[in-house]
């Protein structure tokens, strides 16, 4: 051929290949659509259990003990290119896997967001294990209250679920449902059975976020639709949001004082194998005054806010005044880091969650280091 010329039997041939590997592509998606939608259609029938009928073992079910002790995971947020990829680029030799938070579940089951493809490589080239965060935090029992009374939405949360991990390759999902209304309780309950049981006849784990409590108070507005015992005999991993002792929208005070850290280890290592449980850590700090809502805190912002009033960077809390109004931060910082991996040691438990990655104070990586 002469160049600067096309020879068109070369560019039908092409056209032909391209157009059989898109068929093919195709082909294998309605595939694996149509095998999910088939093993939901089984978890809906009336066969024992959760309602699930017998079916081969795909991938073989998975146990939580199959993943490594301890376990340091972390949650991310966002794309490449932030801190949180800064923080996974210099350290995933100390991680085990992430947690992002990638997508969000809506009442009529549908789930909205996309992975980054960057964030994902990067983990599977450094055998991390991945656990896609599904959430719903922001709407609470608005979504998750309908979501979780119709067997349709339910259907359809559970096709797309058991879709991520087919489709997108993470080893599991992590529920994190927040503001679950408490009269929800067994319908949240069966719904992570069921899932469960989905999930793992494909041989894809099942975590879940859950608030921290230091009882079981069915009838609390905030963690009474959260049955530990129930809801650890399900769920490979837990993972127990030991944080916002001292929340956003309320009084200043401790994020996770290691007394009430304690008291919530405790009943969770009483109440779930403790195996399966995986005490979070916050890696972030409040800032209240101002406005109603606290301002959240990287370590960064405050250290800077120490220095800018004369306090030491390693203060655990701060009193300043600002444009005058009377400011209270904290952020509680390696001392209290260390406190907390220790409970989760002494507890026997599975191991540790940061929430989030790229928030964090960077000597908590030496320490996990070690000697």
């Amino acid at each position: 051929m002469r160049r600067g010329f096309i020879d068109i039997r070369q560019v039908l041939a092409l056209a032909v290949l391209v157009g059989a590997i898109i068929a093919a592509g195709a082909f294998l998606q309605h595939e694996v659509l149509g095998r999910v939608a088939h093993e939901v259609d089984a978890l809906f029938s009336p066969v024992g259990g959760h309602g699930v009928a017998p079916a081969p073992v795909v991938l073989g079910a998975p146990h939580a003990a199959g993943l490594p002790t301890p376990l340091v995971l972390g949650y991310y947020e966002g794309g490449a290119g932030g801190a949180g990829y800064k923080t996974l680029e210099q350290d995933a030799h100390l991680l085990s896997g992430i947690v992002p938070d990638w997508y969000t579940i809506w009442a009529n089951g549908a789930i909205t967001g996309q992975p980054d493809e960057r964030v994902l490589q990067y983990a599977r080239d450094h055998d991390l294990w991945v656990f896609a965060l599904v959430q719903q935090n922001q709407y609470g029992g608005q979504v998750l209250g309908p979501l979780l009374q119709s067997p349709v939405a339910s259907r359809r949360a559970m096709e797309s679920l058991l879709g991520l991990c087919e489709t997108e390759g993470f080893d599991g999902i992590n529920l994190d449902f927040e503001g679950v209304p408490p009269n929800d309780r067994q319908a949240y309950t069966s719904f992570v059975g069921q899932i469960a049981d989905l999930l793992h006849r494909y041989g894809y784990y099942l975590t879940l976020s859950v608030p921290a409590e230091t009882q079981d108070e069915p009838g609390n507005s905030w963690t009474g639709a959260y049955d530990y015992k129930a809801l650890g005999k399900e769920a490979d991993l837990v993972m127990v949001m030991a944080y916002d002792q001292h929340y956003a929208g309320g009084s200043a005070g401790p994020i996770d004082s290691t007394a009430w850290v304690q008291q919530v280890a405790n009943f969770a290592a009483r109440t779930i194998p403790p195996r399966r449980v995986v005490l979070g850590i916050p890696l972030y700090g409040y800032d209240w005054g101002g406005s109603s809502t606290a301002q959240g805190l990287s370590f960064a912002a405050f250290r800077q806010i120490a220095l800018q009033h004369g306090e030491s960077p390693s203060a655990q809390d701060l009193v300043y005044w600002q444009d005058g109004v009377r400011h209270i931060a904290y952020y509680a910082g390696l001392t209290d880091f260390e406190s907390k991996v220790r409970l989760a040691s002494g507890y026997g438990l599975r191991g540790i969650v940061l929430w989030r990655l790229g928030l964090e104070d960077p000597s908590i990586w030496s320490y996990l280091t070690g000697p």
